[in-house]
């Protein structure tokens, strides 16, 4: 059976401070739910857009189901993950395998959330990952409580975001072709094109670009996005309100760089390490 490409689903940004964190990103127009208590251990809070979204993240001690996310975390913040929906965990896991990655067996885990009528309810994950994925980690995630998440209080923002458009992946010279090949078959994405420095792949509306780090300035069009290591640089947004979301920034004081009438560029050290690219829808 040919597998189905599915969606992002969020990628996830750690930070070594969560207080400080959830403050910035409401000063860059984003809207937080609540903070969450994972049983695995973690704390979150998360960006709704329409069909995915932005984790922020922070470990408070190594265990063995975060370690990966506490070891990025200790390097400094930035963008550790991205993951696509599964309607199956186990089925997208075995598709993995059969294909030669090794992913982990697939976990399910929950966290609280509480909503405006004052009630609480898990919402509840089954994930896999693979942590040795080009560049960074990718996993998928199996929403078993969708309705818990995609709520219409946590969906508006100030700054209009309402989609993932692309995600930037910088990846080792000598890689690119490589890890393209790896992430169309991880995602059952489509190649759209690739070279020795750069690779396009569409995952079902939005885009996995895969560059080595000289050519960010090329895929991302401006200088002021660099990177020092391999990882996930910078994720571009769809807004639906742009000169809104300007004017946001600038009563909050957020530096930004205008990338012409239709883009803006948040740069990364004022978005806990990766740079944010909103486009006017």
């Amino acid at each position: 059976m040919t597998a189905v490409s599915e969606p992002f689903d969020h990628a996830v940004v750690v930070c070594g401070d969560l207080d400080t964190a959830a403050a910035n990103w409401r000063a860059l127009g984003f809207t937080l739910t609540p903070r969450g208590y994972h049983t695995l251990g973690s704390q979150n809070h998360c960006i709704m857009l329409a069909r995915d979204y932005l984790e922020l993240l922070h470990v408070t001690a190594p265990s063995p189901s975060r370690q990966y996310y506490w070891d990025a975390q200790q390097r400094g913040d930035g963008c550790a993950a991205m993951s696509c929906k599964s309607r199956d965990a186990f089925a997208t896991a075995a598709r993995l395998r059969a294909a030669g990655y090794q992913t982990s067996d697939p976990i399910e885990f929950s966290r609280p959330v509480r909503l405006d009528d004052g009630s609480e309810h898990p919402a509840t994950f089954r994930v896999t990952a693979l942590d040795e994925a080009p560049g960074a980690r990718y996993f998928v995630c199996e929403h078993r409580t969708p309705e818990l998440l995609w709520r219409p209080e946590w969906m508006t923002h100030a700054n209009g975001a309402t989609a993932i458009e692309v995600a930037y992946l910088v990846v080792e010279a000598g890689q690119v072709r490589a890890a393209a090949a790896a992430y169309a078959e991880m995602t059952a994405g489509t190649p759209i094109a690739a070279d020795d420095r750069v690779a396009r792949i569409a995952v079902d509306g939005a885009e996995l670009v895969i560059s080595t780090a000289d050519a960010l300035a090329e895929v991302t069009g401006t200088l002021h996005i660099t990177a020092k290591t391999t990882g996930y640089a910078a994720i571009r947004l769809s807004t639906s309100d742009l000169a809104k979301a300007r004017t946001h920034w600038g009563t909050q004081s957020v530096a930004t760089v205008d990338l012409g009438q239709q883009a803006t560029l948040v740069p990364a050290a004022s978005a806990n390490g990766v740079a944010l690219v909103f486009a006017q829808a």
